[in-house]
């Protein structure tokens, strides 16, 4: 994994970035702080942090020109928010004794500041903290040059002395009544080591540095007015400010000019969206200044204006608190460490990789992209949990086993002949296109594994309905696309899978797959291009649906758009279609189409992090009030376990008499297996005439199982057939724990990776289930007498 490139793309991200407030201000006043101290009413914090950041602040609070209010967002909804007013209400009650403060010792050099105005003063002020001996020339009898000409209502004299004092204080020699010319300053040069220029006038024009403010090579630096060409205190204070970060540069020989593009006022790259935002008009001041709580109310008017538009759709974000910036340092970080953190691992583990962030990211920031690679590179470095996908694994192999694969061409002609009679083939659209058959196969029906886990009597009934009515010889093909190999960062595993599905391709001429499974469409788009792919849906638009007029009640349903399909503009419109077609109204979403969100499956979320796979079905069934519709089965088995009325597009064109469709629980994990077997067996007796050469899998045991205890079993990914073998390898072996106060024995068996431990009662037919446990922790026995492990 390239962290440099990692690291790149954080940088990229803006959440971090500056409001316009902040950012057109001269001295980068952190506003979204100092506002949200304000709306506290912490009003001693926000002092803090003007104090932090505002030279002569108590000065400059009350007569700021605040360049800041112009781009506030806010003034697009209602008004800008009146900052200078808040300034000057914090001084009002925010004002604190400062700590005392003890002076650097003065043996970094000497600088002459001439011009005693605020640029100069600023500058002086900065210097004489950093340990130089600072003199200050000033032409008029009294410091403070412009600031004089503000004494009024907002600053008084007595305040403009007390601040002027302060600086008499510091020890700074000044010079009162010194007219500093061309000759003198030249004098100066010589005398001093650097040398701040602040006057409001000079006698010559100066070529100065737009950023350092130096003259030229020389050790002479400008400020205030000579720079600003304005009448504005922010941008003097400002100037003498960043001259003396130049000076002390370059007193101390280091570069002048490194990381220094933002001083001062900048363009900020932040892109900020408040047509959400209800207007609100500035709170009214009752007196000259806000009243503590007017100046609260104020306050929460400011939007805190951030990027957040990833963070706000992505429940994944906003659990782990983290923006794709912290996100890619926090992975940087955990690929440096020899084995990661568990915390990271978690987190990256907990990502559905739907690509809704980078869909809402005006600068195509894909933290699926990231995190994948992530998941890559752990794998890769034998840093990914075993737990975290484990089962997901297992599932995925199980489907690509004989107990669910299947590859088979349309039944031939010759095979079906005994089905050409009068009034079959002049009725059904299957045995005509059976009759059609050429012995090429142009199509191959690929339903995935998840759908026929969740409607095993439906497949039998759509390949029928596609050999119908598409045009050419209709296979079909079961298994599963790797897209659980390709969520845990399996590569390795993934191609195998995809080879796997090329040789079938191949084998069979490169038919056209038809794919029903959004998780199928996009794993074929990503690894795949080259094999041409039709949707179900959009065959169902074109060719008619194969049931009329069984809709029950007319009603408005709210169309979830599976998050593998994002892309797909055509199936979104092939869905709404049908549902149209059947008489159903569609309500839009807000996050819809390709700004949908993920069910809480993808990225195998369900499996490797449970708490936020809920969080993703629980916010998106809250999204609302309607019934929703999908065409994604985990879709629909996840919002209806979360309590949400949900059809699947099948519920609607194949409906079933058995009970409310929208309320079916999903099966659970084993009778998601045997649902697969199941269809495999269905479709060779009924389709194909062939006895199968496996069993769907029995129970062999009678097993009675608690309700809490089920739910333990699905919590922690448990099939029957582990619950079987551990009990019958306990019978079979007499390999097993009594307790003979109850009459419960307690057994294990390591099947894999995973050990399996179950307690049970037992009479002549019936095993009751009275706990079950797994881990993954290998147990060693140890030979009493000898010693050696068993």
């Amino acid at each position: 994994m390239n962290l440099d490139k990692l690291l790149e793309t954080g940088d990229r991200c803006i959440h971090k970035e500056p409001p316009p407030c902040t950012a057109q201000c001269p001295i980068h006043l952190e506003v979204i702080d100092f506002l949200s101290e304000i709306e506290k009413g912490n009003f001693q914090n926000a002092y803090k942090l003007m104090e932090k950041k505002m030279p002569f602040h108590k000065i400059i609070g009350r007569i700021c020109d605040h360049p800041c209010e112009a781009p506030c967002e806010r003034s697009k909804a209602g008004g800008s928010i009146r900052i200078s007013d808040l300034e000057k209400a914090v001084l009002e009650y925010g004002g604190y004794k400062p700590k005392k403060v003890w002076p650097l010792p003065k043996n970094k050099g000497k600088v002459a500041i001439v011009g005693g105005g605020l640029s100069g003063l600023t500058a002086a002020v900065d210097l004489d903290k950093k340990g130089y001996i600072v003199t200050i020339f000033e032409k008029t009898n009294r410091l403070g040059g412009r600031l004089w000409d503000f004494v009024g209502n907002s600053l008084t004299e007595a305040l403009l002395n007390q601040e002027l004092k302060a600086v008499v204080d510091k020890k700074i020699a000044i010079h009162l009544e010194n007219n500093v010319d061309q000759n003198k300053l030249t004098q100066l040069l010589t005398e001093y080591d650097a040398v701040y220029l602040g006057t409001s006038k000079w006698e010559e024009p100066i070529k100065y540095h737009p950023i350092t403010f130096q003259v030229g090579d020389f050790s002479l630096f400008v400020g205030g007015q000579l720079v600003s060409q304005t009448d504005s205190v922010i941008f003097s204070a400002s100037s003498g400010r960043r001259a003396a970060i130049s000076i002390e540069r370059y007193l101390s020989k280091v570069s002048l000019t490194d990381s220094r593009d933002r001083e001062g006022v900048f363009e900020t790259p932040l892109q900020f969206d408040i047509s959400s935002k209800e207007p609100l008009s500035p709170i009214a001041k009752s007196t000259a200044i806000y009243s503590q709580e007017e100046a609260m109310e104020e306050a929460k008017r400011c939007v805190k204006c951030q990027c957040r538009k990833c963070i706000e759709g992505c429940v994944h974000l906003r659990k782990f608190d983290i923006s794709p910036d912290a996100y890619i340092r926090q992975i940087n970080h955990n690929e440096r460490i020899i084995l990661g953190t568990h915390y990271a691992n978690k987190m990256i583990n907990s990502c559905a990789e739907c690509g809704l962030c980078k869909e809402a990211c005006f600068l195509d920031i894909s933290m699926n992209d990231v995190i994948h690679e992530t998941r890559e590179s752990m794998v890769e470095r034998g840093k990914m949990p075993i737990t975290a996908h484990d089962f997901a694994l297992k599932d995925m192999a199980f489907s690509n086993s004989s107990r669910f694969s299947l590859v088979r061409k349309q039944p031939s002609k010759e095979e079906s002949k005994d089905l050409f009679y009068y009034p079959l083939i002049s009725f059904s659209d299957y045995v005509k296109g059976l009759y059609k058959g050429t012995g090429n196969t142009e199509y191959l029906f690929y339903p995935g594994c998840q759908l026929p886990a969740s409607y095993p009597d439906d497949i039998k009934s759509i390949y029928e309905y596609l050999v119908g009515h598409v045009n050419g010889d209709v296979g079909i093909y079961l298994g599963c696309c790797g897209a659980p190999a390709d969520w845990a960062g399996q590569q390795g595993l993934m191609s195998e899978n995809i080879e796997a599905i090329k040789k079938v391709w191949v084998d069979l001429e490169r038919p056209t797959f038809i794919l029903a499974c959004s998780s199928c469409m996009r794993i074929f788009k990503k690894y795949l291009p080259e094999i041409k792919v039709a949707s179900l849906w959009d065959i169902y638009v074109r060719e008619g649906l194969p049931n009329k007029d069984h809709i029950k009640i007319p009603q408005t349903l709210s169309v979830h758009d599976a998050c593998g399909t994002r892309e797909n503009s055509d199936l979104h419109e092939s869905v709404r279609k049908i549902a149209s077609k059947l008489g159903y109204g569609i309500k839009e979403l807000e996050y819809t189409k390709e700004k949908t969100k993920c069910c809480g499956y993808g990225g195998l979320v369900y499996y490797a992090n449970r708490e936020q796979s809920d969080a993703f079905v629980h916010e998106r069934i809250g999204e609302s009030e309607n019934d929703l519709l999908v065409y994604c089965a985990m879709c629909k088995d996840l919002f209806v376990s979360g309590g949400k009325r949900t059809y699947h597009l099948l519920d609607l064109i194949y409906p079933k008499d058995d009970g409310d469709a929208a309320t079916r629980k999903m099966p659970t994990l084993s009778e998601r297996h045997q649902n697969r077997s199941r269809v495999k067996q269905i479709l060779l007796k009924e389709i194909w005439r062939e006895e199968p050469i496996e069993d769907i899998m029995e129970d062999n045991l009678t097993l009675i199982i608690p309700e809490e205890v089920k739910k333990n079993i699905e919590d922690r990914y448990i099939l029957m057939e582990d619950i079987q073998a551990v009990l019958k390898n306990a019978e079979a072996k007499n390999e097993r724990f009594c307790n003979p106060e109850t009459h419960e024995y307690l057994a294990k068996l390591r099947r894999d990776s995973v050990t399996f431990w179950v307690k049970y009662q037992k009479d002549e037919k019936n095993y009751l289930i009275k706990s079950i446990y797994s881990h993954r922790m290998e147990i060693v026995e140890e030979d009493g007498n000898s010693g050696e492990q068993k």
